[in-house]
């Protein structure tokens, strides 16, 4: 794992911006001070997925090492972005990746400044020797158009493509069953019925957290994408560790944990970052089943709106509002990362990458607004 200390913290300098590099889980637990003092300056402190503190913890879970940018403009913090780079077996492997599958939990910076900061951050990355390729999702504001000819420091691919995160509640819980389609909502109602009935099933709203590693003890190999038992406690003290935090589950009359979901709660409504349920059931839907729970509860408490953090199923989806974000791959600029774009779609042909590089867009580092 990276882990610089402090006398490595680099430094560079990236267009208008000084850009301080915090690499590595106790350099990146130090920059929390500074990123959270633009989250509230800035009004962004009820997004957590720029919570530096859960992202170290979720990022260093996932065997991945954090790397923090904080852009200064007259010795004064005005942006931060929120990366990770990748390792196998605790070696760098030189890609710095950023942003959830729905493109949050990147920039931390004024709206209309956004892409400014992020093309110097990646900017910065990219000069560090190990580094050769920089990918990296962000929701709204960049558009292909936006992409034009600002700097020659990198070159860069990207596509642009509809996120859906945002599930309104407006009208409570029979509100939203009125907006679905006839066989979505008798599929809502015969699932839970269905469930309640052979199950004997018990919802647990607001779990404890010891109810909760229990839960997440129980479920996280027999799940839809199991995960190890040390990595699943991680990630569930990393969201238990968040403002806001809570977790609900769905136990059946023999006391078996089968559903298990977790978030928190922020005035803008209700964010879900994990679930797991038992992939041992597929008769009785329990992803339905624990979203029914869920959604009726948080309508009876006044909730607007839930969150589902880095995305949902395509048939709730549906239903969610539509969004943009665009996948962004930064090379050096050059032979060099022409040779790397090559390289690693012939490795990876379905990867990431093949398909940024296939048919996407294209030109220098985006154009700063």
């Amino acid at each position: 794992m990276l882990d610089f200390t402090s006398e490595d913290v680099q430094l560079a300098v990236a267009d208008r911006y000084a850009c301080r590099l915090f690499i590595g889980q106790r350099r990146a637990a130090a920059a929390a001070p500074v990123v959270e003092a633009l989250r509230q300056s800035l009004g962004l402190a009820s997004d957590m997925t720029t919570y530096v503190p859960w992202f170290v913890a979720r990022t260093v879970a996932w065997r991945n090492s954090p790397v923090i940018a904080v852009l200064e403009e007259n010795d004064r913090p005005v942006a931060a972005v929120l990366f990770y780079g990748r390792q196998q077996f605790g070696i760098p492997t030189g890609v710095i990746k950023g942003g959830n599958r729905s493109g949050d939990g990147l920039v931390v910076a004024a709206e209309g400044h956004r892409i400014a900061a992020l093309q110097a951050a990646i900017a910065a990355v990219l000069a560090l020797p190990w580094v050769h390729m920089v990918l990296v999702s962000m929701r709204g504001e960049a558009t292909p158009e936006a992409m034009a000819s600002a700097t020659p420091s990198f070159d860069c691919v990207w596509h642009s493509r509809e996120v859906s995160t945002h599930l309104s509640l407006a009208g409570g819980f029979e509100g939203f069953l009125s907006r679905l389609r006839p066989r979505s909502r008798r599929n809502y109602r015969y699932f839970r019925r269905r469930a309640e009935n052979e199950l004997g099933l018990a919802f647990l709203p607001n779990l404890r957290p010891d109810d909760a590693m229990q839960a997440v003890a129980e479920l996280h190999g027999i799940a839809m994408h199991p995960v190890p038992r040390a990595r699943a406690h991680r990630l569930e003290a990393a969201i238990r560790d968040t403002p806001g935090y809570f977790a609900m589950g769905v136990r059946d009359a023999a006391g078996r944990w089968l559903s298990y979901l977790s978030g928190w709660r922020q005035p803008e409504g209700t964010f879900v970052e994990w679930q797991l349920n038992r992939h041992d059931m597929p008769a009785v839907s329990l992803s339905t089943v624990m979203r029914t729970y869920l959604l009726e509860h948080e309508a009876a408490s006044g909730v607007m709106q839930v969150v589902f953090v880095g995305g949902t199923s395509a048939a709730l989806g549906h239903y969610c509002a539509p969004d943009r974000c665009f996948d962004l791959l930064a090379t050096p600029a050059g032979v060099q990362g022409r040779m790397i774009k090559r390289f690693m779609a012939r490795l990876h042909p379905r990867g990431q990458v093949a398909l940024l590089t296939r048919g996407a867009a294209s030109g220098s580092a985006p154009k700063g607004t």
